[in-house]
């Protein structure tokens, strides 16, 4: 049975019960820009949203995301060209690569589809990233637990904090270092299909909602959900006008990724990173 899209790209695309493909006279290439094809693609069955999204899963981890090796490398030697002309006005810079211990789930969250399909993509290429607003969140998470020197927190990072015991959080202040979305190093990541399967979801499902408490039981039916994870090499780069605080920064941000990890399901072992300071003849590269 032929399912097709929803909206505008009923023309364009359909899933043949297998997979995703374009309809006659139209081309879907694996260089296809993710967030079209995940954030405004919707399965329909009988003119209702198709229970599973495993076909546009399937979509992405077979294109990976749309990542093209060649362009990926031109937006990494983009972003060192950018760095570079930082650095001539004056800036410090600190380059790191950061690789997933074993897979990365950020933006988890995220709920920009009619699919619910959660996955932290780029603005305008759609291929994976993390987004500079996460490995911020992750330095200051790191550091409002390891006891680190509050004068030099707000400095680094800005403000307001969440206050910690014995600390006001503090007026609105611009931080000094810059984190920058984290972006393939120079190469496309791999992308999986991935999956969770909750035992009880009624009990999660009310919980989440507000509605009347199901108690949790045996005879509910187990449940997958898939989801979207990478893996691979991310280039992360700060900048900012004192050396010293890049360099701070960069020290919290690498303790964290070991410590803490980023994204979703760091309790099942997704998200540690360990993130590698780049030598400087290989950051200017």
């Amino acid at each position: 049975m032929t399912i097709s899209a929803a909206g505008p790209f009923s023309k364009v695309i359909e899933f043949d019960g297998s997979k995703v493909r374009p309809r006659p006279g139209y081309r879907l290439g694996p260089d296809a820009n993710a967030l079209i094809m995940l954030n405004r693609v919707a399965l329909l069955d009988n003119g209702t949203l198709a229970d599973k999204a495993h076909p546009l899963l399937i979509w992405a981890a077979e294109s990976r995301l749309g990542q093209q090796a060649g362009l990926v490398r031109d937006v990494a030697a983009r972003r060192g060209r950018a760095l570079e002309a930082l650095r001539a006005r004056g800036q410090a810079v600190a380059r790191m690569e950061a690789v997933p211990g074993w897979r990365l789930a950020v933006g988890h969250g995220n709920r920009a589809n009619a699919h619910e399909i959660g996955l932290s993509l780029h603005g305008s290429y759609g291929w994976p990233v993390i987004p500079g607003s996460s490995l911020k969140g992750l330095a200051a998470a790191w550091v409002a637990a390891s006891g680190a020197d509050e004068t030099d927190i707000r400095r680094v990072l800005g403000g307001p904090r969440p206050a910690r015991r014995g600390h006001e959080r503090g007026d609105a202040r611009q931080g000094t270092v810059r984190f920058l979305d984290a972006i393939p190093a120079g190469r496309p990541v791999p992308v999986a299909v991935d999956v969770l399967t909750p035992h009880v979801k009624p009990y999660y499902d009310a919980a989440a909602t507000g509605a009347r408490r199901v108690p949790p039981a045996e005879y509910h039916n187990p449940v997958p959900v898939n989801f979207l994870t990478v893996s691979g090499t991310f280039a992360v780069d700060l900048h900012g006008p004192d050396a010293d605080d890049v360099d701070q920064a960069a020290k919290w941000l690498t303790d964290a990724g070991d410590e803490l990890g980023a994204g979703a399901k760091t309790a099942a072992g997704y998200g540690y990173l360990k993130l590698t300071p780049l030598r400087d003849e290989e950051s200017r590269a």
